[in-house]
Formats: C-alpha cells, sequence, structure tokens
C-alpha cells in the first residue's frame, strides 16, 4: 500500500517461533539495530531460563554477523545460530509468521492515515499470534515434525 501522506513511520519487529511449542517472541523497534537485536536475544533467554541450548535459524541479514553481535553470542554460549543458505526463505518457518501477520493485519490496512492505531493493531496481532501457538505451528507447517528435547 502507499504510504500515507500524514505517517511515513516505520515500525520493525524481531521476531522467533519456538519450532516445538509454536510459542513466538516479538521485538518491536522503529529499527532493529545491533543493540535492538541483541535486546530481542535477551527477550529469548529470559523466556527460556532452564534451557540449556536454544538454537537460533537466522537468515544472512548483516546485522546478524555484526562484531557486537557476535561478541554477545560468544558470552551467552546457550544460544547457538545456525545459518540459513542465502536467501532461503522457504527453509525458514518464521517467515510464515511474517506472511501471517500480513494476511492478518497488514494486507490492505485500513490505518495508512493513522500510524498509531496501527502500531496498536500490529501488537494487538502479535499478541494473538502468541496466543494461537499451536495454530501457528500448524500454519508453520511444524505440526508433524517430531523435535526432542533432552
Amino acid at each position: 500500500m502507499a504510504w500515507s501522506h500524514r505517517s511515513n513511520t516505520l515500525v520493525r519487529i524481531a521476531g522467533c517461533l519456538n519450532a516445538r511449542t509454536g510459542q513466538t517472541h516479538f521485538h518491536h523497534a522503529p529499527r532493529i539495530s545491533v543493540a535492538e537485536l541483541i535486546a530481542s536475544y535477551r527477550q529469548i533467554l529470559q523466556a527460556y531460563p532452564d534451557t540449556l541450548m536454544i538454537y537460533l535459524i537466522q537468515d544472512n541479514w548483516p546485522v546478524h554477523f555484526h562484531p557486537r553481535v557476535q561478541a554477545f553470542l560468544a558470552q551467552h554460549p546457550r544460544l547457538i545460530v545456525l545459518p540459513l543458505p542465502t536467501y532461503a526463505p522457504r527453509l525458514n518457518p518464521a517467515e510464515k509468521v511474517w506472511r501471517w501477520l500480513r494476511q492478518t493485519l497488514a494486507h490492505a490496512h485500513p490505518f495508512s492515515d493513522d500510524f498509531r492505531r496501527f502500531r496498536r493493531q500490529l501488537e494487538a496481532a502479535c499478541v494473538l499470534a502468541q496466543a494461537l501457538a499451536h495454530t501457528i505451528r500448524r500454519y508453520c507447517g511444524l505440526e508433524k515434525v517430531q523435535l526432542f528435547s533432552v
């Protein structure tokens, strides 16, 4: 959709999908900088305090390889990054969460002149995704995937 002349504002989301449960985690910011990405990693660590290892499947976005991000990951060995091949969104189930959000909310949204309203609706859609963990897991094609924890 065309940007509104009144609210040409951006919102970005760093997100994570738990492949075992379908639980989603979102970190909202006007821009996902190195600091915001690290904040989203902290959020994941806090969400799973008793988990020995957390495997993060990530694309090849340059911020993922920033020296400060790499230093953070080195300090937190519970987070193990599994990089995807260059441009392979079909291999990342979290990409389907973004599609679900676009289909649920952002596609042809009626909020183009009211960014604050759009942002509230986006945050509500993220809360809905968190409440629909089983549905999200099925939507992402993970329902029949057997994942084991030790």
